[in-house]
């Protein structure tokens, strides 16, 4: 009866004994997370970098690596506890360590590295077939864990079973990979299964597909990863993503589409068909134009730092997603004041010290449900951004007017033959009316104007008459410059017909008598001509009570331009014949019109 107590006794002993002994804790701890920023700042290898930090207060560093593969740096810490820390170090001023970055094309999750003629790097980071990741740091992986397993082994043989992995940016991305990769060598009995990891990544990138995530997120679910990203700082939101529907789950809303567009009716079916190709090329291009150049172009600059790399099969997504549990650090009014945007700087808000400023602002996690009670307040410089960002979209406007102003022609050749014959001079200025409309296209940013305009003049001195209309019919395509609400800028161009007359008389006498007048020579005469002219100018238009309960549709404007001849000469004709010769004129020339009417 007494062997009972005895068994539990041992049982519990046992316990405490293991629960005494495991430092690590599953969760986000503020203080863990600060000692490890505190040893990434040292893995720079940079002392004008890391010496305004403070020293880690628990680990010490008993191993520094050389840098390997594309510029590549790993150390390795200890406390007296025996916990370890495997730090990554980010991206360096060398370009070989940028190479890593911008060799942005992805590879399936499971394959062979061949980083050299002697050496093939064999890697699992994922079992999904579809899962991929970023090549250029999977190659900064697989040169690191070269040091970084045999690093573990003899630890383990030491009594290490608990590891942190710490990487700051590039060395965050990394890390990512680097969890994967040892968590699968301990599925497939390459490492001890006893030993823990739990991994922070700091401004970690985005290192794979949505399916490597999932994995990734999967074994390492219950706290034992992080990437603590401030929302300030553009690193995190690399590399560009762009999602096809080839990277959707295999059953999808897309997977029939085409089939269930060729089964509906004419004209249906070619217009769904045009919207799919639409809405489909697009995304295929541009992740084939990544591959081409972040891919194929920039192996070839790898193979000339890594002698005897081959470049692996990429796989064709460019679909990179935010990966792992998020600690998410939010500036406010009084970090901008210390880390304003500054467009000078290329990491603003990238480094250490903006972590560890917002860090020290993030309120404590409770303890019961690990979840900090964070109340977003946006800051000044937050809501700037998101009003430059904030487009207003308005809808195609059609504009129906009235237009009054002046026309200037160009009379200067004609006026010398009139004056040379003795008739009057024409006037260089009239009053011109007319009226059109127009059609602002937002999303394509054109405008189409149609436009009916006229000017008439009569003048008489002495015995000397002359009278004048010249009338033009026409449309023109213009840019959108500017299409706000109450506002909209548009230069333009198109081509009018235009028809011009003139009806000239002299001696004029009264005294004549009705049969002597029909026979005059010398009465009245009639010159005119047509034809097509250019037409190049300016529209600025406003509806100023848009947001008013009345008159919110009134829209004026000034329209401002000038008709360009089409042709050198000019065809004169006189009641339906034909003159020969003439002055070449413009009938059109400068005008400048007010704008009053209707937006409909």
């Amino acid at each position: 009866m007494t062997q009972k107590p005895i068994s539990l006794f041992y049982l519990f002993l046992l316990i405490s004994i293991t629960v005494c002994g495991q430092q690590l804790k599953p969760g986000f701890d503020k203080n863990e997370y600060k000692e490890l920023m505190l040893v990434s700042a040292r893995t720079t290898a940079e002392p004008t970098y890391f010496k305004d930090f403070p020293e880690p207060s628990s680990f010490k560093m008993i191993y520094q690596s050389q840098p390997i593969g594309l510029d590549n740096l790993w150390d390795l810490w200890t406390n007296d506890k025996k916990l370890a820390v495997i730090s990554i170090r980010g991206t360096t001023a060398k370009s070989e360590s940028w190479l890593s970055n911008f060799y942005a094309a992805m590879v399936p999750a499971k394959g062979e590295l061949k980083l050299n003629d002697k050496e093939v790097f064999p890697y699992q980071l994922a079992k999904n077939p579809k899962a991929a990741v970023h090549v250029g740091w999977l190659i900064s992986m697989a040169y690191l864990s070269k040091e970084i397993v045999p690093k573990i082994n003899e630890l383990y043989q030491n009594g290490t079973k608990e590891f942190l992995i710490m990487g700051h940016s590039q060395g965050g991305a990394i890390s990512f990979l680097l969890t994967s990769y040892l968590y699968n060598l301990q599925q497939s009995g390459q490492l001890p299964k006893d030993i823990r990891f739990k991994t922070y990544c700091s401004a970690g990138p985005k290192p794979g597909n949505l399916y490597y995530a999932y994995e990734y997120e999967a074994m390492t679910q219950g706290g034992w990863a992080y990437n603590v990203v401030n929302s300030s700082d553009w690193v995190p939101e690399m590399p560009i993503s762009i999602q096809t529907l080839k990277d959707f789950n295999n059953v999808n809303p897309f997977t029939n589409a085409k089939v269930l567009i060729k089964k509906q009716k004419f004209p249906a079916n070619l217009v769904l068909k045009h919207i799919y190709n639409k809405l489909d090329k697009p995304t295929k291009q541009a992740q084939r134009n990544y591959e081409k150049f972040l891919g194929e172009m920039t192996s070839k600059i790898i193979k000339k730092n890594i002698n005897g790399f081959s470049p692996p099969l990429y796989y064709s997504s460019n679909h990179y997603v935010r990966t792992g549990a998020t600690i998410v650090l939010l500036p406010n009014d009084a970090y901008f004041k210390q880390f304003p945007d500054d467009s000078t700087k290329l990491f603003p808000h990238h480094f250490h010290a903006q972590y560890l400023l917002l860090l020290s602002q993030l309120p404590e996690f409770n303890n019961s449900n690990n979840i900090a009670n964070v109340i977003y307040t946006p800051s000044t410089e937050e809501i700037k951004k998101a009003k430059a960002n904030t487009k207003v979209i308005t809808p195609k406007r059609v504009f129906i007017h009235s237009m009054l102003g002046i026309q200037a022609p160009e009379f200067s050749a004609l006026n010398i033959d009139l004056e040379n014959n003795g008739f009057m001079k024409l006037e260089n200025v009239y009053f011109a009316r007319g009226g059109g409309f127009y059609t602002i296209f937002p999303k394509a940013h054109i405008a189409t104007l149609f436009n009916y305009s006229t000017y008439s003049a009569t003048k008489t001195e002495g015995n000397n008459t002359n009278s004048i209309r010249s009338t033009t019919v026409g449309t023109s395509l213009g840019v959108v410059l500017l299409n706000k609400p109450k506002f909209h800028f548009i230069p333009f161009g198109g081509i009018v017909y235009s028809w011009f007359g003139v009806r000239l008389s002299k001696h004029n006498n009264a005294n004549q008598t009705f049969n002597n007048y029909l026979g005059s020579g010398l009465n009245q005469q009639h010159i005119a001509t047509e034809g097509f002219t250019g037409n190049v100018g300016l529209h600025i238009g406003t509806t100023p009570f848009i947001n008013k309960k009345f008159g919110k549709s009134l829209t004026f404007g000034l329209r401002t331009g000038y008709y360009i001849p089409l042709n050198k000469t000019t065809k004169w004709t006189t009641n339906g014949f034909n003159l020969q010769g003439g002055p070449a004129i413009n009938a059109q020339g400068f005008y400048c019109n007010f704008i009053f009417g209707l937006a409909l």
